[in-house]
């Protein structure tokens, strides 16, 4: 089977995904075509900062991961969930299957967005310092034509 046809977590690495895997301690941007392996190098990049058998894993509330479209936020949710699973279900000691259940538990919390609602999420927040209504709401794509004319 070549190389193209193997799911993208049975792959071999690029040199490019490597890289973004072992960064630590700063930001990550990817990009890169459909099926080249973003989504799963940023749910392994998510998961290794939140490894509950880390001596001092990370919190969710330090992480931000923003894609362009729901779907593809729904995506990374659902297999940062299934990775999650998978690792319980692998777990040596009941102590670690119980971090693992745990973070399973709180991945709706996580904030994984589209831009979009992660910047209306962030004015909300700070909407008296940004002078705005925190009830806005983000005009779609036809509202914003009908308020150009």
């Amino acid at each position: 089977m070549s190389a193209l046809r193997l799911p993208v977590a049975e792959r071999p690495l690029t040199d490019q995904q490597q890289a973004a895997l072992q960064a630590r301690d700063f930001s990550v941007s990817l990009s890169a075509g459909a099926g080249c392996g973003k989504t799963f190098v940023l749910t392994e990049r998510f998961l290794a900062h939140v490894d509950p058998t880390q001596v001092e894993p990370g919190a969710l509330d330090e992480l931000v991961a923003i894609t362009f479209t729901d779907a593809a936020a729904r995506e990374m949710r659902d297999r940062i969930r299934r990775r999650c699973f998978e690792r319980l279900q692998t777990a040596p000691t009941p102590r670690e299957a119980a971090a693992w259940q745990r973070l399973m538990r709180s991945i709706d919390a996580a904030r994984i967005s589209t831009i979009h609602s992660f910047c209306a999420q962030l004015l909300r927040t700070y909407a008296v310092e940004a002078g705005l209504d925190p009830d806005f709401e983000v005009l779609d794509a036809a509202a914003a034509e009908l308020l150009k004319l």
